[in-house]
């Protein structure tokens, strides 16, 4: 009996030195870190309680709630019921990072890990030993990124921290899909491409692929200037690109009757059309190729390599100023007329073998047209035609060389007649076989 009294007692006294504990001490550790007491109701302040370290006394009619606070950090919410048994000194540490995050424009998502976490601002928790990862997006805008590290061997992240969007971004869509995009004349990659314009500059994009013709925009991001960028655009290569290089390389390259090159030219074929080229240089024949943009037909080749043929109408000619050219020939007065006229159409009739037209009496002469080809495509024809020399006393005769040329155009297989004048031009070359043609008649009539 009077042992079940005794374990009553210390019971007793236990209970009330429990209930008795009126005072602990509550230390941070960080020495600027404050003390606040909550309501019991909710997380709303009552009053501060120091820096540092407190000495807590606990109320039995009260859940002794307090909050451990340093800027930087998640603050730490801790009770203290006087129901419970407490060690004297409790220590309170502060070890998660608390950062205070905004952004402009207000309407940007913030994504933390991959997931959007809310707009124009929010308070970031990094945990102990853990870093996140933080990007701020919205579209027409460069998305800005950043890591947060709460870890020992790391920087520390800031307080408070501001993103800002103001370099804009343009989603290009690139056809054929895999064209090279250069950014400000540097290559970036292929195909569609996210092209960053920072703020107050301008960027010019360069789509290329061989055999087409490059295209290039540029966007300017300058408010007070420019319009704004677009959210989206597209590069679409349709016009066709032929690099020309051509044997001679001092050969002409024509477009539209102007020389556009010299051995190297880069012709572009706009859609659906076409572009007739001409490569020409004395001595050689020349070449015409229309390159053709079309659906129905085949597109033209990225590179062309032209080698002119040696034109053989060159190598067995000379240049003549006498060519096409009324040359007045007076004869000697001690020369018979008939002589004169006997010894000029012997000297014409050793080149040409038919005469056209002889009349004496008015001194008309002309020899039919003498043809040659050359290269299966070339057609020379010469002729001559003499006439007298008018009203004066003194006998003279106007003798003329014809030299003309008809040079056949590429796949062309219509036959030309010799007396198809149209088709033939002056030639400012006359045919090795009538060089001196001149010349003898003036020293025989001399």
């Amino acid at each position: 009996m009077r042992r079940n009294l005794y374990l009553s007692l210390i019971f007793c006294l236990l209970t009330i030195s429990s209930f008795a504990q009126s005072k602990i001490n509550v230390s941070s550790n960080f020495p600027d870190a404050k003390f606040f007491l909550l309501n019991d109701a909710d997380n709303s302040t009552v009053s501060e309680l120091g820096v540092g370290s407190i000495e807590l006394k606990l109320n039995k009619d009260s859940r002794n709630r307090i909050a451990v606070v340093k800027e930087g950090y998640e603050p730490v919410i801790r009770e203290f019921p006087r129901t419970m048994k407490w060690d004297k000194d409790q220590k309170v540490e502060l070890a998660n990072r608390l950062i205070d995050i905004s952004v402009e424009p207000y309407d940007a998502e913030i994504y933390v890990d991959g997931r959007v976490v809310g707009t124009k601002r929010i308070n970031l928790i990094v945990e102990k030993d853990k870093f996140l990862n933080v990007e701020v997006k919205k579209p027409g805008f460069a998305p800005q990124t950043k890591v947060y590290y709460n870890q020992k061997d790391r920087e520390a992240p800031p307080v408070k921290d501001f993103f800002e969007l103001k370099d804009r971004q343009v989603r290009l869509e690139v056809i054929p899909a895999d064209a090279s995009v250069a950014l400000n004349g540097v290559v970036t990659g292929r195909g569609n491409t996210d092209v960053s314009v920072p703020f107050g500059t301008c960027v010019t994009v360069t789509v290329t692929k061989e055999g087409f013709a490059e295209v290039v925009q540029v966007y300017c991001n300058k408010p007070a200037t420019d319009p704004v960028p677009p959210l989206r655009s597209r590069a679409l290569l349709e016009d066709r690109l032929v690099k020309m290089t051509t044997s001679p390389a001092d050969a002409n390259i024509e477009v539209a009757g102007k020389v556009v090159g010299v051995g190297k030219y880069d012709l572009k074929v706009p859609k659906n059309g076409c572009v007739e080229v001409r490569v020409t240089k004395d001595g050689f024949l020349r070449y015409i190729k229309n390159y053709c943009n079309q659906e129905n037909m085949q597109a033209p080749e990225a590179t062309e390599f032209v080698e002119l043929a040696v034109d053989e109408a060159y190598t067995s000619s000379i240049s003549s100023d006498m060519a096409n050219v009324r040359i007045t020939i007076p004869v000697n007065k001690t020369v018979d007329p008939a002589d004169a006229w006997r010894i000029l159409s012997s000297i014409i009739t050793k080149r040409f073998d038919v005469l056209e037209t002889v009349d004496y009496n008015t001194g008309y002469l002309t020899s039919a047209w003498q043809v040659q080809n050359f290269n299966g495509a070339n057609m020379i024809r010469t002729r001559v035609i003499v006439s007298s020399g008018g009203n004066s006393n003194d006998l003279t005769y106007v003798v003329k060389i014809v030299s003309q040329r008809h040079e056949r155009e590429n796949n062309t297989a219509r036959n030309i007649s010799v007396k198809d004048d149209e088709d033939f031009k002056d030639w400012g070359r006359l045919l090795k076989r009538y060089d001196g043609l001149i010349e003898e008649i003036q020293a025989r009539l001399q």
